[in-house]
């Protein structure tokens, strides 16, 4: 740690004592301070104004209020004097001479402990070695006393001795940075322990016997002074080595924000005021800045008599000690300015970094905990102002009042330093540069200061909502405010600019806004000019231009105005049409400081958004984050430093969200967004609230357990698309459950008729290629959930549910569908690994495959044999190595198309880093699909062992529990596979499995009367227990599970013990829940869970212990880990206790080094044979001739297909953006390699299929019709003309960019090249077509430059008329060129069905839903099917 962190604390008393806080969920706001302006001392830059758009500027030259400046004064003549005058809030009083006086709960066996009186010597002093050098009779300074640190460790302590009680004995000794209550290997603790003191004590104080008051008993206890440790240098990446941190005292510090590139405008400065801590440190470990300064803040009404509070005038002034991390990868560049008398360090941020506030140390202990660091006394701060109580009830809201400094949005910081502080800077600076910071110098002259001005920005556009009721000064700034009307949608992208920071309200004038509204009384029912300028500016690409770079603020407009002179911005129109089941969403993002606002997005739709379409723009997805550089808000149980960061989301969700002078209220949260700590708001209308929308989602009031009533209201939100109806309507009938005593057998498992099955894909609009007909549909109806499988006995209009499906009764009864059966291959990860090694698998097996794995993906890169061969067994779950392996069966990678060729890199490098991090082993022989009961019985069960039967791990097949699995034969790309039944032995689980019963050995057989489901597992009816159940706790409402017949990998040891992985009981109020419970219960969710901290631990516990998963720690961990999967719908938090936290993790973890341990054991040997695979794209491959030279393109052509490209890049541009995805080739094969800035990855592919499948079908829609036909004569030039016109740009951008630059790092630069790839089985049609070539040699492009492309007005007609346009009597394409097996596809809709079934009231045991449309053309349809059926 710096040494900005060891200060004294004398003044804790005078920073805490007025700290204002409120607490409406059990946490305490910490206390807040500011300091005040200064008087002088900065150089050039003027003194700064208090700037607040909606608050007047105020003296910033004025001198501190007498209180405050004579404790200041008094604070400085009493550290000259080693003294300490200020009270400290705590139960202790603080020392007035540190290390002179016998503290209270220290004794000495038979003499006082060492003070200036009584020296101690060599000979009462016992150390762990040599005495160091240590203090004599004749006063020579001790040697450790030179030492950065010094460590005591103390022998013979009581067990339950907490790091409290030591820091009370032993704190009068000096600054103490670390306590450490030594454990052993199981956990428990040893009675011995470590404090150590930086920097080190004055004088020795302790002795070698001591007695310690632990918690009102006297301890005997040994103490002896520890070996030096001293710190390691950091190696820079030039080999420079340097201290672990460096530090350069400073004078003062400014918060503001740029007027231009070259000017700051400072809005308030902090100044030193006494000789200590006030200094920016390096730390270089750490790879951060970290800013030290004192914060005080003084009374406002000091300046303005007419704000009102009830304490009084200056009594809640106070000051605290406060800091700011830097990290070096949010770090652009620094400027280094020079003047006369001192010189200035100048950093801008894209976005805010971490502040604390030092707290009390007292209360910084967390008894669980074996080990304390200084740094835990530091809390997070989210506001600085005079009382945070002042805002406890604020609307949230990108213009903030009462703040003292906006640290959200205040980003750019100046750093005044004397002169006699050059020499560190220099040090420093050579450092910073080795670490790949930019160091520009410049001058006052160049970079200058200008004085903070007042913006009335918000009052023009909100005066009804402005701050200024209760200042005079406000009110008079109102009545010469001009106000100005923009649209709600304008009023959005113009707040987005402004949170992105694009544009700021110092640069915003009041013309600006005119013009803006002005082009929006132009709007049209298309477009709104003002909407779509605002909207350019929210592109990603902008920003990347080569022009920005080197800039302080890459993406910052400086000069709106000149935006109406920009061609490309007043052109611009953004996407246009929408995805079929999609809606445009609005998300927003709180973060501790700020918020940010992004673009409306089409996003896959839910009931809600679906029902309410007509109120779109009233909802919002808000997700709660910490700041941008550090990403998700982690779970902090037991501490209090993030407690500011729980009450902001508190305040949030309880007082709502004002954008566009709209007030969003919390609404509610789906499961899955829940668990991504986001929730839907909701701006109320006169006629529709949020509890009107609650009412209509389901009778939910009966439910009395908080967690259990938010799952679910959360059903609701969960992303699923709508069939078009049956045509004779669709009867609901409830069927009993199969179960015993204690098991249910058929929990979330449903039934229909396979023409039923039939009719719902054919009604889904789903135009991707399959293979066969899934037998199993995970939805949505109403209250009930889970699965449905097909049946042949169950009739075409029935739908039969069971008791566990049904969950609430709701208005809504129509089906939804989420997600459809298919097959993809099984893997293992760690988890399973160290369990089938635990259960008798050998580690050999495991090594043999991760190096044939490996192997594979080498050879793959250059012998399209190998990698067809890989791509057709390593199917993944969206399917789309299958498509890739009928792309190079095509000759695409034989002619080393460049895209192929990026796709197949992205390929390997996720699953090598997949195999790496995650151990992510492709298993040959196995399959990861749904699960669902065998209706018939046949099936044998799980018998439980008894006496009589034998031992538990009986290897007698005859007694294992059966499965049916029929899974496809691997089969080469673009062949029809055949199914085959699995028989044998086989090995199945559920992800995540933590404990060895959760892998389970059964006996897979053939039953015909189950040959009609394919892809799913089926499991016994009847036994003892269910089968799910025992693999990690699993249903069948739609849970995956894998199956392996590999014989290598089944375990020796047959069925562990399987845990009963009972849920808790939902904790239940004694009354209906309220809006405030569920807002409490999402805050204490996300303090609270600790689910990926116990897979940690126990997967660290795993791997260090003996008897690995076996061992009664890591079985506690398992059972921990099922209780804090259910805690969502039990509200029930899993506490990781103290002993059950591991203190090394295995070097496979990559926890940071001083934590980290060398691991031995199988995940160690597999994590060293992957190494790290970088993508690297290369765009310089040459485009596939056989399509080029195909056809002879068109003019007319060309020119619509420039204009359809256009708005597919747009679309993967903002799905890029949306999703924090690098690049195009990510998005389109799903592959993405970068992980979410917010939650996990682990179901990140298959969130983006629904996604991608949405973009294709528009896209290849959107074609279809410019072609005017299906049929291939007529669509095939348009596909190939995709091809060409992308060609066509890649070969301009090269030929207008250097060759020097033509890297992967400028891939921002270059085109997009995936347009032609959503028809990429039509594209291998056209390559491997044996016609003639209608081009003799290849073609050159058809415009000399990109700007030769057309204008985004263009489109604006032309793209919306395309998109609209009916396709008459569009059918399927012929299969009479031969290659129709390639692309057999879903048929199109027999009839036009409404997109919304017509509900009807329900009855008691079923309902019946009839369609008001033509009877006798759905019946002639239905008809037709079911003859179709038949024939089959």
């Amino acid at each position: 740690m710096g040494r900005g962190d060891r200060r004294s604390r004398g003044n804790r008393g005078q920073r805490e004592r007025a700290a204002a806080s409120f607490d409406r969920v059990g946490i305490q706001i910490p206390a807040i301070a500011v300091t005040p302006q200064p008087t002088a001392g900065l150089g050039r830059a003027p003194a700064a104004g208090n700037f607040h758009p909606s608050v007047p500027p105020r003296d910033q030259t004025r001198s501190l209020p007498p209180s405050l400046e004579a404790s200041n004064n008094q604070r400085a003549r009493n550290m000259a004097r080693g003294t300490n005058s200020y009270r400290t809030v705590g139960p202790r009083a603080p020392n007035p001479t540190r290390g002179q006086r016998t503290p209270r709960n220290v004794a000495t066996e038979s003499r006082p402990v060492a003070t200036n009186a009584r020296r101690p010597t060599a000979a009462n002093i016992r150390y762990a070695s040599d005495p160091y050098g240590s203090s004599n009779g004749a006063g020579l300074r001790p040697r450790w006393a030179d030492w950065d640190a010094i460590s005591l460790r103390v022998r013979g302590l009581p067990l339950n001795t907490t790091t409290s009680d030591l820091w009370s004995a032993f704190e009068h000794g000096g600054d103490i940075i670390l306590i450490e209550l030594f454990e052993k290997k199981d956990g428990t603790r040893e009675g011995n322990a470590r404090i150590t003191f930086s920097p080190p004590p004055t004088k020795q104080f302790w002795e070698d016997r001591m007695e310690l008051d632990i918690q009102g008993q006297i301890a005997k206890v040994l103490v002896d002074l520890m070996k030096e440790r001293r710190e390691r240098p950091v190696v820079a990446d030039g080999g420079r080595s340097y201290p672990a941190s460096l530090s350069v005292g400073m004078l003062a510090l400014q918060f503001g924000v740029l007027l231009s590139e070259t000017q700051l405008m400072p809005l308030r400065t902090v100044q030193k005021t006494v000789d200590r801590g006030f200094s920016l440190i390096a730390n270089l470990r750490d790879k951060r800045l970290e800013v030290m300064f004192d914060c005080g803040i003084t009374d406002p009404r000091h300046e303005d008599s007419s704000i009102r509070h009830p304490s009084e005038i200056g009594q809640m002034e106070h000051i605290l000690e406060c800091k700011t991390h830097i990290p070096f990868t949010h770090l652009k560049k620094i400027v280094f300015i020079d003047s006369d008398d001192t010189w200035a360090l100048l950093v801008s941020l894209p976005s805010p970094p971490i502040f604390f506030h030092k707290g009390d140390y007292s209360q910084s202990f967390e008894s669980s905990k074996g080990t304390w660091h200084a740094r835990d006394a530091w809390n997070r701060i989210t506001d600085v102002a005079y009382d945070t109580s002042w805002f406890k009830d604020e609307i949230v809201a990108l213009p903030k009042t009462g703040r003292f400094i906006d640290i959200g949005r205040w980003t750019t910081y100046r750093l005044v330093f004397p002169k006699s502080a050059l020499k560190d800077w220099e040090r420093m600076d050579a450092a910073l540069r080795d670490f790949n910071i930019i160091v520009e110098r410049t001058t006052p002259e160049i970079f200058s200061m200008v004085p903070a001005q007042v913006s009335d920005f918000w009052q023009k556009l909100d005066p009804q909502q402005s701050d200024g009721g209760s200042s005079t000064m406000n009110l008079a700034l109102l009545a010469d405010t001009e106000y100005i009307y923009l649209p709600y949608d304008v009023r959005y992208q113009l707040e987005a600019c402004i949170s992105q920071g694009i544009l700021n309200e110092v640069n915003i004038t009041t013309d600006f806004l005119r013009k803006l509204a002005d082009l929006s009384k132009d709007r049209t029912r298309r477009r709104d000019r003002a909407k779509d300028l605002l909207g350019y500016l929210l592109e990603p690409r902008v920003g990347n231009r080569v022009e920005d770079r080197g800039k302080l603020d890459e993406r910052r407009i400086y000069d709106p105005m000149s935006l109406f002179e920009d061609k490309k911005a007043m052109s611009h129109y953004p996407e246009i049409s929408l995805p079929e089941h999609c809606v445009w969403v609005r998300k927003v993002v709180v973060t501790p400081t700020t918020i940010y606002l992004s673009s409306p997005a089409p996003e896959p739709s839910n009931r809600i958004l679906r029902q309410y379409s007509n109120y779109e723009d009233r909802f919002l997805r808000v997700q709660f984050t910490d700041e941008v550089a550090k990403g998700q808000i982690f779970s902090d149980p037991h501490g209090k430093r993030d407690n500011a960061l729980f009450n902001r989301i508190y305040r949030t969700l309880q007082n709502g969200i004002r954008i566009g002078g709209r007030h969003f209220e919390y609404l509610a949260s789906g499961n899955s967004q829940f668990r991504e700590h986001s929730a839907y708001f909701f701006c109320p209308t006169d006629f529709l609230t949020c509890d009107n929308i609650r009412d209509w989602m389901g009778e939910v009031n009966h439910i009395r357990a908080v967690a259990k009533y938010n799952a679910r209201l959360g059903q609701c939100f969960s992303t699923t698309r709508v069939p078009k109806a049956s045509p004779i309507g669709q009867t609901i009938v409830q069927i009993k459950d199969i179960e015993n005593d204690r098991w249910c057998f058929t929990d979330g498992v449903g039934k229909i008729a396979p023409s039923r099955a039939q009719f719902l894909m054919q009604n889904l609009n789903v135009k991707k290629p399959i293979k066969s007909l899934p037998s199993a549909f995970q939805f949505r109806l109403g209250g009930s959930k889970g699965i449905l499988v097909q049946w042949p006995e169950v009739p075409f209009n029935e739908v039969h549910l069971r008791p566990s499906q049904n969950k609430f009764n709701a208005i809504s009864k129509g089906l939804e569908i989420i997600k459809t059966s298919r097959f993809s291959v099984a893997t293992l990860n760690r988890q399973t690994i160290i369990i089938l090694s635990c259960l008798g698998v050998q580690d050999a097996v495991f090594e043999e495959m991760m190096k044939r794995q490996v192997a594979g993906y080498e050879q793959a890169m250059g012998d399209p044999e190998v990698a067809m061969r890989l791509l057709s067994k390593y199917v993944d779950q969206n399917g789309v190595t299958t498509t890739m392996a009928q792309m190079i069966a095509d000759g695409f990678m034989h002619s080393k198309e460049p895209f192929v060729m990026t796709i197949m890199q992205v390929w390997r490098a996720w699953s090598m880093r997949l195999l790496r991090e995650k151990a992510r082993i492709v298993v040959d022989q196995g399959a990861f699909v749904f699960g669902c009961v065998d209706e018939t019985r046949t099936l044998r069960g799980h018998i439980e062992p008894t006496e009589s039967s034998g031992p538990s791990n009986n290897k007698d097949p005859n007694k294992l529990p059966q499965i049916f699995l029929q899974v496809p034969k691997a089969v080469g790309p673009g062949e029809q596979g055949e199914y085959t039944v699995i028989t044998g032995i086989c090995m199945l689980g559920r992800n995540p499995s933590l404990h060895p019963g959760d892998i389970r050995v059964v006996e897979a057989v053939d039953v015909p009367a189950l040959r009609h489901i394919r892809d799913v597992v089926v499991f016994p009816a009847v036994g003892d227990r269910d089968i799910p159940s025992m693999c990690s706790g699993g249903d069948l409402d739609g849970d995956d599970y894998f199956v392996v017949w590999d014989p290598k990998l089944i375990p020796t040891e047959w069925n562990y013990p399987a845990m009963e992985h009972d849920a808790l009981k939902p904790e239940e109020l004694k009354r209906d829940v309220k809006v405030s419970d569920l807002i409490s219960f999402f805050v204490t969710y996300i303090k609270n869970d600790s689910l990926s901290t116990i897979a940690h631990a126990h997967l660290a516990k795993s791997d260090a212990l003996d008897d690995g998963p076996k061992d009664p720690q890591c079985i506690e961990l398992a059972q921990l880990h099922s209780n804090a999967v259910d805690y969502p719908k039990t509200g029930r938090t899993a506490h990781l206790d103290a002993e059950l936290r591991p203190r090394m993790y295995p070097h496979f973890m990559e926890k940071p080094p001083h934590k980290t341990y060398r691991s031995g054991k199988i995940l160690g040997r597999l994590y060293d044979q992957v190494a790290k695979t970088e993508f690297k794209p290369n765009l310089n491959g040459a485009f596939d001739e056989r399509i080029l030279r195909r056809y002879a393109p068109k003019a007319e052509t060309l020119k619509m297909i420039r204009m359809i490209k256009r708005q597919h890049d747009k679309a993967i541009r903002q799905i890029m953006n949306q999703y924090d995805i690098k690049t195009e080739f990510e998005v389109w094969s799903t592959f993405v390699l970068s992980k979410p800035r917010v939650g996990s990855e682990y179901k990140r592919q298959e969130t983006m299929e629904p996604v991608m499948t949405n973009h294709r079908e528009r896209f290849r829609e959107a074609c279809i019709k410019a072609a005017g036909s299906r049929e291939p004569e007529t669509l095939y030039p348009v596909i190939a003309a995709t091809y060409y016109v992308t060609w066509e740009e890649v070969q301009i951008a090269l030929r207008e960019q250097p060759a020097e630059r033509r890297e992967a790092s400028n891939l921002s630069e270059m085109p997009l090249i995936s347009f032609p790839w959503v028809f990429e089985s039509e594209l291998g049609r056209i390559a491997t077509s044996h016609g003639k070539f209608e081009l003799t040699e290849m073609p050159e492009p058809t415009i000399a430059s990109l700007d030769d492309y057309g204008d985004d007005d263009d489109d604006v007609d032309a793209f919306k008329d395309l998109m609209s346009a009916k396709l008459e009597d569009i059918e399927v394409e012929s299969n009479g060129d031969g290659h129709g097996s390639k692309n057999q596809e879903i048929l199109v809709p027999i009839v036009a069905q409404p997109t919304q079934p017509i509900e009807e009231e329900s009855v008691e045991q079923e309902e019946l839903v009839e369609l008001e449309e033509d009877g006798e053309t759905n019946m002639d349809a239905l008809a037709k099917l079911m003859t179709d059926m038949e024939a089959d």
